[in-house]
């Protein structure tokens, strides 16, 4: 590949960290996509106004002998919480139970990247919106409002009333197909449509993303599809086929969506909102191929965070991870270009999840370069989480912290991308400082395939342990001799002397 020839001063800035400044969040900051709008209110057939009303018209129709005895009430609770600031939405992404959502449920909307309440300043989250059983426990310290009570008899993961057990399909289908029509959310019949005793359907499909480098499309492994019917949501996880299936059926169409958002980490569209796809509405499968666009962008570096929390990694730390007084990594993605970084890694980021930690750019890159900037900023917040300390991660020399996510890049990258290309400065031959910073001291330590060094046999989570705790370049050189016998390890000095 011809991609790096090129003198060394023409391309620093790929592997560049050079720190930014952020962008103060404003109504112009959703530079990577367009808004879902709200198409209008939706009368909510599940209340429990409306299923009582419907049940009624029943009883007193001819259709009497369609539905059992059975009693309408609350099974269900539709909930708008409204998180004051970020901590207060990280406690609510904490509860994995909850099946969150940017927009309302009971309004018509449109296809979009993300939603954001027009009344919520950008700087602020805006209201997360989904429906719980009656019964559940809700996470404590964040204001909600119940904006319904409700009645969902069809809810397949849940049976939360004893009544509706000996409850028969076909009432239930006439009960719900009567509630729909009486709020004029029945819709209208159709070559496909389903009648009385219809059968489910599963929501699947594929997510791939276009592969320049292998020239195939590759599949967006960990990404979770939904899709959701008024107030239910099932959900599949895409493999490494690219392929998916939720976890439940249904009888009529539904609303697709994917975050790009897994426990430990999530992709940001803009300040606090995360990147999505609100999807179509059907019946059926949805299928994505994402090619040279933002989502194809997103898909890229997904990958990329889902390796390094979740797949083999070599035996080494993962970068920081959610949980108790902890947050997600949020990792913003800019859809433009950027000539003098790639991405960027800020540690005061993090601080109570107030900003993007990582930041990635030049979605134009090949695939593997947007793999590699993403593992390699990921591996300076790992190795600023080996410290606890963000001070003591600052104090180390430049050439510990960039060759250190030079090796952490290089090792995962040509796992996936076995030929990845990575250019050589050394201040020894002449490069111009500072970028001789980002050497492959790591490599040769693991290897013995440069020409000039005769060290090799380490791996890569014993580089890691002897990194730890060490602030200079001298310093790490002599805890990798002191910890470990290694019968090159006569050589170091001169492996170190080489690239600095």
């Amino acid at each position: 590949m011809l991609k790096w020839q090129l003198l060394p001063i023409l391309v620093i800035a790929v592997f560049s960290c050079k720190q930014k400044d952020d962008v103060l969040p404003n109504s112009g900051d959703k530079e990577n996509g367009e808004m879902t709008q709200l198409l209008g209110k939706l009368e909510n057939p599940y209340s429990v106004s409306n299923m009582q009303k419907a049940y009624n018209n029943l009883q007193n129709s001819n259709a009497r002998t369609a539905t059992d005895e059975l009693e309408i009430t609350t099974t269900h609770l539709y909930i708008k919480f409204k998180p004051k600031n970020n901590q207060e939405l990280e406690i609510l992404k904490d509860d994995t139970t909850l099946i969150l959502y940017s927009y309302p449920m009971d309004y018509k909307i449109s296809q979009g990247s993300y939603y954001h309440d027009p009344s919520i300043p950008d700087s602020l989250p805006t209201y997360q919106y989904c429906s719980v059983a009656v019964d559940k426990n809700l996470p404590h310290g964040v204001t909600y409002e119940v904006l319904e009570n409700l009645f969902i008899p069809d809810e397949e993961k849940i049976i939360p009333s004893a009544n509706l057990r000996q409850t028969s399909e076909e009432s239930i289908i006439t009960l719900v197909d009567e509630a729909l029509r009486i709020t004029n959310n029945l819709e209208p019949t159709s070559a496909n449509a389903r009648v009385t005793g219809r059968s489910s359907w599963q929501p699947a499909g594929r997510i791939r993303v276009r592969d320049d480098i292998t020239n195939t499309y590759r599949g967006v492994e960990g990404v979770i599809v939904k899709a959701r019917r008024w107030f239910t949501t099932h959900q599949g996880m895409v493999n490494s086929n690219g392929d998916y299936s939720c976890d439940g059926t249904f009888k009529r169409d539904a609303n697709y969506s994917l975050d790009w958002e897994r426990y430990d980490f999530a992709l940001r569209e803009g300040w606090l909102d995360g990147a999505n796809i609100n999807g179509p509405k059907k019946e059926g499968n949805w299928d994505n191929d994402f090619n040279g666009d933002k989502n194809a962008f997103h898909a890229k570096v997904f990958m990329a965070a889902h390796h390094y929390y979740y797949k083999d990694i070599k035996g080494l730390r993962r970068p920081p991870q959610n949980g108790t007084l902890k947050t997600q990594m949020h990792i913003r993605c800019y859809n433009e270009s950027n000539d003098d970084v790639n991405g960027t890694h800020r540690e005061e980021r993090r601080f109570l999840g107030l900003g993007s930690q990582i930041k990635i750019y030049n979605p134009q890159n090949p695939i593997d370069e947007i793999y590699g900037t993403t593992i390699h900023e990921l591996a300076h917040a790992s190795h600023w989480n080996m410290w606890r300390q963000g001070e003591d991660f600052d104090n180390s020399d430049k050439i510990v912290k960039e060759s250190w996510a030079r090796g952490v890049e290089w090792i995962l990258t040509t796992h996936i991308y076995p030929n990845y290309f990575i250019p050589i400065w050394s201040k020894k031959v002449g490069s111009v400082d500072p970028y001789y910073y980002y050497t492959l001291v790591v490599k040769d330590l693991i290897d013995n395939q440069s020409g000039y060094d005769n060290v090799e046999g380490y791996t890569i989570r014993e580089i890691e342990d002897a990194l730890q705790g060490q602030k200079t370049w001298d310093e790490w050189k002599n805890n990798i001799k002191n910890k470990y016998n290694n019968g090159t390890e006569n050589n170091l000095d001169a492996l170190f002397d080489y690239w600095n």
